[in-house]
C-alpha cells in the first residue's frame, strides 16, 4: 500500500493535471486527485513541521489559525494538552478536497475545538477579528500573493501574537553571510517544484524578518524521496510588535 501510494503520488507530480482560472480552482484541480495519498508521501518530504508545531507558544483561551492547512495533519503534531489550551483552532484552505480529509481527521480524532474553513489566506477573517497564532506550513510557496498573505496574517495577529512558518526556499544570490546556497540549488529546485505550481522564493526570510521580530530562525536541508539530493527549507518563529 505504501509503495503503491508513493507511485500514485510520483505519477501525479510528474504529470500534474492543473486547470482553472483562479488560484483556488487550480489548487483544487491539482489536489482533488491527490488528497488521499497526500500525507503519507509528504510526511517524508516536508520536514520541520513537527518541530514548528512544538515551538508554538502556550496561549490558554487563544485562537490558532493555520493558513493553507491542507489535510490538517499538522494539528496531530501538537500534544493533547497544548491543543486543548486553545479556545479555537481554525484550519483554512482553498481546496475543498483537502479540507474534506481534514474534516474527517478532526471528527475521527475528537478535536472539539478545531474547525475547517474554505477560504484563501488573504480573505479569511476570524469572527472576533483577531488571532493569537498564525501558522503557514509549506503553504507560502503555493500562494501566488504570498507577501499579501503574510501582511494579512500580521493584520490579524494581536500585538505580541506569533507567526510560525516552515517552507522550502532558496537563498538570494548575495544573501547575508552564511546563508548562501550553491548555484545549482538556487536554479534546480525552483524549476523542479514550479512544475507542480510550488514556487520557491529567495525573499521569504528577508520579508518575514522585515515584518516581524524574529524569535527563532533555522535553515536546513530536507531529503527528497527517491532522489539523491536535498532541498533547502527554513523554520521561522516571529512576533508582531
Amino acid at each position: 500500500m505504501g509503495l503503491r501510494s508513493d507511485l500514485r503520488t510520483i505519477r501525479h507530480m510528474a504529470f500534474p493535471r492543473v486547470a482553472g482560472e483562479t488560484p483556488a480552482e487550480r489548487m483544487e484541480s491539482y489536489y482533488r486527485a491527490a488528497a488521499g495519498d497526500y500525507d503519507a508521501f509528504r510526511e517524508r518530504l516536508l520536514h520541520g513541521r513537527r518541530e514548528l508545531m512544538g515551538l508554538l507558544p502556550s496561549v490558554p483561551g487563544g485562537h490558532l489559525v493555520e493558513m493553507g492547512a491542507g489535510t490538517g495533519s499538522n494539528i496531530a503534531h501538537l500534544d493533547e494538552r497544548h491543543r486543548k489550551e486553545f479556545r479555537a483552532i481554525t484550519l483554512v484552505d482553498v481546496s475543498a478536497s483537502m479540507l474534506d480529509v481534514a474534516r474527517r481527521r478532526v471528527e475521527r480524532s475528537g478535536w472539539d475545538n478545531v474547525e475547517t474553513v474554505l477560504a484563501s489566506a488573504t480573505d479569511y477573517r476570524p469572527r472576533d477579528g483577531r488571532a493569537d497564532v498564525v501558522v503557514f506550513s509549506y503553504a507560502l510557496t503555493m500562494m501566488p500573493d504570498w507577501f499579501a498573505a503574510v501582511d494579512h496574517a500580521r493584520a490579524l495577529l494581536r500585538p505580541g501574537g506569533t507567526i510560525a512558518v516552515c517552507d522550502f526556499y532558496v537563498s538570494r544570490k548575495h544573501p547575508a553571510r552564511g546563508a548562501r546556497h550553491a548555484a545549482w540549488r538556487r536554479h534546480l529546485w525552483p524549476a523542479w517544484f514550479s512544475h507542480n505550481d510550488v514556487f520557491l522564493s529567495p525573499d521569504h526570510l528577508p520579508y518575514l524578518r522585515a515584518r516581524f521580530t524574529a524569535a527563532r530562525v533555522r535553515e536546513s536541508l530536507s531529503p527528497v524521496p527517491y532522489l539523491p539530493a536535498r532541498v533547502p527549507y527554513y523554520l521561522f518563529i516571529g512576533t508582531r510588535d
